[in-house]
């Protein structure tokens, strides 16, 4: 079990150069854990959980406070567990020299197939489709999971912690690459406050059951309610089994996530009918015709298409100084493909103008580092950049020989004022 939570650091980690965290209290730090855990809650990847919670919670509403405190305690348990699990893994990996980052756990295949069929199987459970003939001590193990019990509610709250880790919001960098190079004491209470953060709208349900009342009665619309959240289950497996694909290929990833959801679409017309299976079609061709349209309506913003033609060179620190010697600027990305913070900044700035139009001229030179499988000297790199993971962007210039490192979050703006400022521009 140790070794397995050993493996829980890299993915989509926010950190902020020693010198900025050093000036900051430990006392803000606190403060920004505790708001950068909450922020967790609303991101993609824990949303699905919170939606499976979500229909749990309706089923609640007719226990009494007693037993609904206890669920809700027990999700937030199960939170606060993972965060001390995580910081008793630092604590290893740094008697034992280990790297020390947020989520590597995405390095390693056999981790993303795990999450893969654990998450797939609370899919099937919650759309009550679960018919896999696996042994009968540990079907009921997992079949269990998924319901109203306290160690249910439990591990809800374990996986909703692993599956935030890809989706690291921006106060959450600041306090996870201050903990990271803290005290022990101050590590323990900044991942104790993350913990909380992320517990609090399940704290806030304990403190007060009988706001469950106020939900809607249980009844059997909550069939329909339970398919929703199901294929929010069902997004996160498929996104999950996307991650396999630098690893296994392409191909065999995408017929693998094709027969996966061809066997639930086939279970669900057979329990629900096929009615419901065409609602499902259409409304996935609703919003995917809608965000075309949205799309087509931002051309203002957004390049069209957004297709990376960019001369992208392999990270080299040797060739930059050559490049930055000759008067170049230099624009580096350091990403991997399971990074979403990585992605929504690419498509988002770096390929919409006036970034892209900007890193096309022929004085700017791309380079790529890619973590999305291990590899010592990206971790070096972003090590000397006091990062404890992706992304991390770096312009180089004749006025920033050493590099400036830019926000997690890029913005349009800024990326082309440090380009200029880099290059000695007097456009600044």
């Amino acid at each position: 079990m140790t070794l397995f939570f050993l493996s829980l650091f890299s993915v989509s980690a926010i950190a902020q150069p020693t010198d900025e965290i050093q000036s900051n209290n430990i006392f803000n730090i606190i403060g920004i854990a505790l708001l950068g855990g909450l922020i967790l809650n609303i991101m993609p990847c824990v949303l699905p959980v919170l939606g499976m919670k979500l229909s749990n919670m309706l089923a609640l509403s007719s226990m009494n406070s007693q037993s609904i405190r206890l669920q809700f305690l027990a999700s937030a348990s199960g939170i606060l567990v993972s965060f001390w699990l995580l910081a008793f893994s630092v604590l290893i990996l740094r008697i034992t020299g280990g790297m020390i980052g947020w989520g590597i756990q995405y390095q390693n295949p056999l981790f993303i197939g795990f999450m893969a069929i654990t998450i797939g199987l609370f899919t099937a459970n919650l759309l009550g489709l679960f018919e896999i003939q696996l042994s009968h001590r540990f079907s009921t193990f997992i079949a269990q999971k998924g319901d109203n019990s306290t160690l249910g509610n439990f591990i809800q709250g374990m996986f909703a912690t692993l599956l935030a880790t890809p989706c690291s919001a921006p106060f959450l960098g600041t306090a996870i690459a201050f903990a990271l190079g803290a005290s022990t004491l101050e590590m323990l209470l900044i991942f104790t406050f993350l913990g909380l953060g992320m517990a609090l709208p399940w704290l806030f349900f304990a403190v007060f059951p009988h706001l469950i009342s106020y939900m809607p009665k249980s009844g059997p619309w909550m069939n329909k309610v339970k398919i929703v959240f199901g294929l929010m289950m069902l997004s996160s497996t498929l996104w999950l089994l996307s991650l396999l694909s630098p690893f296994i290929g392409v191909l065999l990833t995408v017929i693998i996530a094709l027969l996966f959801s061809i066997y639930l679409l086939y279970k669900i017309a057979h329990i629900h009918g096929k009615n419901t299976v065409i609602t499902i079609i259409a409304v996935i061709i609703f919003l995917s015709s809608s965000i075309l349209i949205v799309g087509s309506m931002t051309t203002k913003y957004w390049v069209t298409p957004t297709e990376d033609n960019l001369r992208w060179e392999s990270l080299d620190e040797r060739t930059i100084d050559d490049y930055v010697k000759q008067g170049k600027t230099v624009f580096v990305n350091v990403s991997a493909d399971w990074c979403i913070t990585c992605k929504t900044n690419k498509i988002g700035v770096i390929l919409q103008n006036p970034v892209y139009p900007a890193l096309q001229q022929e004085n700017v030179i791309t380079m790529q580092g890619d973590w999305t499988h291990p590899s010592h000297k990206i971790t070096e790199y972003l090590k000397k950049h006091q990062r404890y993971g992706v992304p991390l962007t770096v312009v180089y210039g004749p006025n920033t020989p050493q590099g400036l490192t830019l926000p997690v979050l890029l913005d349009g703006d800024e990326v082309i004022h440090a380009l200029n400022y880099a290059k000695g521009s007097s456009n600044q």
